[in-house]
């Protein structure tokens, strides 16, 4: 256990000490030997050899290696610096040990300036360790004690006034020695972990200032991208309208229509993905977690594609057993349908596999096709927003490089490990795991399919205060067979069932003129019909607090822009139940 503590003690040792602790080694080795020179002079004898002549040599031998070592080490300045901390100490303590030797070998009393000086000699070696030892309290402790402690024992052995006075004196001296040295190893101790303290601080923000020239030019690529990705629809649409005007447009009447919904969906796309990202890094999405059946789930989102990959010639497999996982289902499948639309994206020919095993405590859910690849050098940006592997035209039938940075956002808020492994022209294996569950999972209710009798004659009231808005959303509901009324404010609303008319169904834009709120008009339609009539809310706000006080109150909530897809779906759930 000592020998572990002692290794510890080394081992946390700052390499700067260590290579001050050397540099400071040859003049103390010199200065200390001049020392014991003058020790020697005092008690050697007439012999040609004598224990003091032997002891001396001893010592300077001790000194001359200790300058060598220190000049090796400073030219090598050696990564594994155990070893010659322990060779610093050991020959420190060496010299220590041979001063406080020298003491024992003279125990009988020499003339009286022998003696003063060989106890100024080792008071001022002792006194003077605190120059260079106070930064390795513990061996200075230890080098104290081995200079005075014989020195003081040897006085006692002699007896007499003088050298118990100078007995007193050396343990004095001793105290003093290490009580100076505690004082500044706590001084150095300080210093060095304020100094330690400003190197994190400097390193932290010389990290922060990194992170924030990466967040910088990824802002500055994200807004080239998406501003080049908005700008191409619109563009179209613009010449597509004018297109309509030109003389000969009836030729291409069925055209141009088919044409400006393909540029309405690409920017639908790109808002809907933008405001999703924007949702993640706002803390705005918050995770229900809910035990449901995987298997249900894979089906479900392998189903959505099956007529683009029976399109394209592909094989769209699904292997995976009843499973029940614990996660948001609905966020669970958005990154399996971002996966899994990339997947069919970029396949030409082949398979593309829904896949699920479990691993321990988790599942692992694989996406895997055997499409065009992703090179390796391509594989650590490929989860950055806007960037696409194989589309450096930017087609927007290749997606637009939101997908990928949707599924990461995703998958950090649940923990779902996402992690990818392609070869070129081989094909490409993205995964997810999720925790295994032992609850049964919640049944899954299928929203009732709108169809055209379904929502024929259903009265339908709208609250939009922007009238281009209201305009459309009305002409779209009257075009699909609903007797529709609209109404711009709560006070409109109220006069709309005034003059009689009794709504099935209300579609409220969350944010009013005025700081009103379509939850207002949904409360007042309800209040004055007396019943719970379906509504939907929609908003083109991103965590507002009208969006969260909406959910409170149970209301389903939709993003602008509403894809007409999403109004069927909802009108045919409220109508067919």
């Amino acid at each position: 256990m000592g020998v572990a503590r002692v290794q510890a003690w080394l081992d946390r040792l700052e390499p700067e000490l260590i290579d001050w602790l050397f540099r400071y080694t040859p003049m103390v080795s010199v200065m200390s030997t001049v020392g014991a020179a003058i020790v020697y002079t005092g008690f050697r004898s007439d012999a040609a050899i004598d224990a003091a002549s032997v002891w001396l040599a001893i010592y300077a031998l001790v000194s001359l290696a200790r300058i060598v070592g220190a000049r090796r080490y400073l030219l090598a300045r050696p990564a594994h610096r155990r070893g010659w901390k322990i060779w610093a100490f050991g020959t420190t303590l060496l010299h220590g040990l041979l001063l406080g030797a020298f003491c024992l070998l003279f125990l009988e009393p020499a003339t009286p300036e022998a003696e003063s000086l060989l106890h100024i000699v080792l008071a001022s070696t002792a006194v003077g360790a605190a120059v260079h030892l106070p930064s390795f309290y513990p061996v200075f402790v230890v080098y104290v004690v081995s200079v005075m402690g014989p020195l003081a024992l040897r006085d006692l052995w002699i007896g007499g006034a003088y050298h118990l006075t100078m007995a007193v004196m050396v343990v004095a001296t001793a105290l003093y020695a290490l009580q100076g040295g505690r004082r500044q190893a706590q001084a150095l101790a300080q210093t060095q972990a304020e100094r330690r303290k400003n190197a994190a601080l400097i390193e932290a923000l010389r990290l922060e200032n990194q992170r924030a020239e990466r967040a910088q030019d990824a802002k500055t690529r994200f807004f080239a991208a998406a501003n080049h990705d908005l700008r191409q629809p619109l563009h179209a649409m613009g010449l597509l309208v004018h297109t309509l005007n030109e003389d000969g447009a009836a030729a291409r009447a069925d055209e141009v229509p088919l044409r400006l919904v393909e540029c309405v969906d690409s920017m639908t796309q790109i808002v809907d993905e933008l405001l999703e990202l924007a949702q993640v890094d706002a803390a705005g999405v918050v995770p229900r977690l809910e035990a449901f059946a995987l298997d249900t789930l894979l089906r479900e989102v392998a189903r959505t594609y099956e007529l683009q990959a029976r399109h394209k010639g592909l094989k769209l497999d699904i292997d995976s057993t009843a499973l029940t996982v614990l996660s948001d289902r609905r966020l669970v499948a958005r990154v399996l349908a971002n996966l899994l639309s990339n997947a069919l994206r970029y396949t030409e020919h082949g398979v593309v596999r829904l896949a699920s095993r479990v691993q321990g405590d988790r599942v692992e859910v694989r996406v895997e096709d055997s499409g065009i690849g992703i090179a390796e050098h391509e594989l650590p940006r490929i989860f950055e927003e806007f960037y696409q592997v194989g589309n450096p035209g930017r087609d927007r039938r290749l997606g637009v490089g939101l997908g990928l940075a949707t599924v990461k956002r995703l998958s950090e808020l649940l923990d779902l490990r996402v992690q990818v492994q392609s070869t070129l022209g081989r094909g490409s294996v993205f995964h997810i795991t999720l925790p295994l569950c032992d609850v049964a999972p919640a049944a899954i209710v299928a929203p009732a399919a709108p169809h055209g009798t379904l929502l024929t004659r259903r009265r339908v009231l709208v609250v939009e205060d922007d009238a281009d808005s209201r305009a459309a959303l009305t002409g779209l509901l009257a075009a699909w067979g609903c007797e529709v009324r609209s109404a711009e404010d709560v006070a409109s609303t109220r006069q709309q069932l005034a003059d009689g008319f009794q709504p099935e169904v209300v579609l409220a834009d969350l944010r009013l003129a005025g700081g009103a709120s379509g939850i207002d008009a949904v409360i007042t339609v309800r209040a004055l019909l007396g019943r719970e009539l379906p509504a939907l809310l929609v908003t083109g706000d991103v965590g507002d607090a009208q969006a969260k006080r909406a959910e409170v109150a149970g209301l389903r909530i939709l993003a602008k822009p509403v894809k007409p897809m999403q109004l069927r779906a909802f009108l045919g759930q409220a109508f067919g139940t």
